[in-house]
């Protein structure tokens, strides 16, 4: 079994990403979905440097600008998502690594959901058909 260096960058990064393949495990098997926050841990700017580029960039990345700027991102590993918000007077107040099928924010509420099917009958003209069209 490998020794990690704790002390290290290096020794960081590859504990982490042994916490990560755990959670995917975790993720794979049960469904259960975890995160780590980064900001509650010791890392350097640079063991953060190490750590993205470790985790590769997968396909999708995304900017959500609402209160601050929210960039969700794949990483190169299916169900890995780094995900940084960073509020309206540009600090970093979350910085995670998901593990999930999607990332949280991007789920849809269930009563957002709901409302904005009323719009949607509304803005429809469907007010009269919803009785008949209602799922």
């Amino acid at each position: 079994m490998k020794s990690f260096n704790f002390f290290g960058d290096g020794g960081m990064v590859d504990a982490l990403l042994v916490e990560v393949a755990d959670l995917l495990k975790r993720l794979i098997e049960t469904g259960e979905e975890g995160a780590i926050d980064l900001l509650g841990l010791p890392l350097s700017p640079h063991c953060l440097a190490e750590l993205d580029q470790r985790l590769g960039a997968g396909e999708v990345d995304i900017r959500i600008d609402a209160f601050g700027l929210s960039q969700i991102r794949e990483t190169g590993f299916p169900g890995v998502w780094r995900t940084r918000h960073v509020d309206q007077a540009g600090r970093v107040i979350a910085s995670l690594i998901e593990v999930a099928t999607a990332p949280q924010i991007l789920r849809a509420d269930a009563e957002d959901m709901k409302r904005g099917r009323q719009k949607l009958l509304d803005a429809a003209g469907a007010e009269r058909n919803a009785g008949r069209s209602a799922a």
